[in-house]
């Protein structure tokens, strides 16, 4: 068994971010921040087996509409705070309207998700402020980002928890990437005019994807110090997230 992948019938890219090497010759701790796609379609089993996981924080980044239209299915009698951070990128819409009539090839979608992944720099900063202040709160680990399908809101999430604690950039874009190998077949959800590179496109966990928001990061901020500190996470801050989630 991949100790990393959590197996779960009905949650296909639920991975465990433990056992990366971080700064100072830390390693991220195991069983303690969690990244995965959408819950609504665990099983009486993988209810049982989240249970067991212990999570105390769920940070959900789908809009109200992905929620109201799959709500996830989590285990009764133990409380996980859930907090909503609802966003797509301005423009995911539009983009997967222009797909699904098919008017958007292979590159007219990775130029778009370029877009996007810089976008989640530049224009969702409190959303992921929000995630460490989460993160850095009182009895929040184990704790699991989650979004629809686990790859881009989710994806940038967790490379930026493995940024803040020092993870090497390629096992952060190696992370990312990994997604490729436990992909939901979204086929069904596009019409007929949509091609299979084109929803490949989409759907790949590309590392040209992931290394946009990372050069941005640079861009923008020089430093990934800068950067954090404009999340608000200072330096005793992101003290306290080594101690928290390396050992």
């Amino acid at each position: 068994m991949n100790r990393r992948r959590i197996e779960l019938e009905g949650a296909v890219n639920f991975r465990d971010l433990g056992g990366y090497p971080a700064e100072g010759g830390r390693t991220m701790r195991w069983r303690t921040i969690y990244r995965s796609d959408s819950l609504s379609d665990l099983t009486d089993s993988d209810v049982c087996g989240f249970r067991e996981l212990g999570i105390n924080t769920l940070c959900d980044f789908r809009l109200s509409e992905e929620s109201e239209r799959k709500p996830n299915r989590l285990p009764s009698g133990h409380r996980i705070n859930v907090v909503p951070l609802r966003f797509v990128p301005e423009g995911t819409l539009d983009m997967l309207s222009a797909i699904d009539r098919g008017q958007y090839g292979p590159a007219d979608v990775e130029r778009e998700v370029l877009i996007h992944y810089r976008k989640f720099v530049n224009d969702h900063a409190s959303e992921y402020r929000r995630v460490f202040e989460v993160i850095l709160s009182k009895d929040s680990l184990p704790l699991l980002m989650h979004c629809t399908s686990g790859k881009d809101r989710t994806g940038f999430a967790a490379a930026a928890v493995l940024l803040a604690v020092g993870v090497p950039r390629e096992i952060i874009v190696e992370d990312y990437a990994m997604t490729n190998d436990f992909r939901r077949d979204i086929r069904h959800l596009f019409s007929n005019a949509v091609s299979k590179p084109t929803i490949d496109a989409l759907t790949s966990a590309n590392p040209r994807y992931i290394e946009a928001a990372l050069d941005e990061i640079d861009a923008r901020f020089g430093t990934t110090e800068a950067w954090l500190q404009s999340l608000g996470v200072s330096p005793s801050r992101r003290a306290r997230l080594r101690d928290l989630l390396t050992e």
